[in-house]
């Protein structure tokens, strides 16, 4: 079963499987709880129920050994024929029922390969950080957003909130400035353009420290800094012992 159409549609539906299992959990409340949204939750559970379908399905027409297949995907087999959403006319209230869907739960077992690839980012994102000039430049913007919050909160009185000046010095420090939240006085456009200002350096210095290591890392070429040095510190060398021998 390592053909690559079977392993890219497997790739495929990891996602939409992972969402179907997160959806579960709200459509079982709302069943168990027989809320107003009953029939939205029920069209659901068609859709989650589908999704498993498709899945095992297209996965054992693509996969090249079907014996093979059935015996190692007993769980999902099993999830697709026990809980399909159809319930007999009759025992439409029977809570029993309901908790068929919860095997699809299982299924957060099998997908604990997405919590390996998080793991790979955050420890990605700790290799980015560990040099301890980026580690000032990350406390100093945490410092920023925080010291200029406070001055935004006490230079506007339209600002009501310390929270929502903390959530002005952010947006305005990574330029996403949403206008929510604007400066009206002088002091406050005083602390706006301070911030902007000093906010531009670090922001791009962050930005540009997570570029350089996911296309040293994940690039064609595996190329950093340091490689560069080293081949211009030898191409030095050369020219060095090029001007020696025409001396000589």
């Amino acid at each position: 079963m390592s053909n690559s159409r079977y392993l890219k549609a497997q790739k495929f539906y990891e996602i939409p499987v992972f969402i179907a299992v997160i959806l579960l959990i709200p459509v079982i409340i709302i069943e168990y709880r027989n809320s107003e949204f009953i029939e939205y939750a029920n069209y659901a559970n068609w859709g989650i129920w589908i999704v498993f379908l498709l899945e095992y399905t297209h996965l054992f027409f693509l996969s090249e050994n079907k014996k093979e297949y059935i015996l190692n995907h007993k769980l999902e087999l099993f999830i697709v024929v026990v809980s399909i959403p159809f319930v007999p006319q009759g025992f439409e209230s029977s809570r029993f029922l309901r908790f068929i869907r919860l095997p699809r739960l299982l299924r957060l077992f099998q997908l604990f390969r997405l919590a390996a690839v998080l793991a790979k980012f955050g420890t990605a994102i700790k290799t980015i950080f560990n040099s301890k000039g980026l580690r000032f430049i990350v406390y100093a913007t945490i410092f920023l957003i925080i010291f200029f919050g406070f001055l935004f909160y006490v230079s506007e009185p339209e600002v009501e909130t310390y929270g929502d000046g903390i959530w002005w010095a952010l947006v305005t420090i990574t330029t996403v400035g949403y206008g929510d939240i604007t400066p009206y006085t002088t002091l406050g456009r005083i602390v706006a353009s301070t911030l902007m200002i000093l906010g531009i350096g670090f922001i791009a210095t962050l930005t540009a420290a997570v570029s350089a290591y996911f296309l040293s890392n994940f690039g064609d070429k595996e190329t950093t800094l340091e490689d560069v040095l080293d081949k211009l510190e030898k191409i030095d060398k050369e020219l060095d012992e090029l001007r020696e021998s025409k001396n000589e």
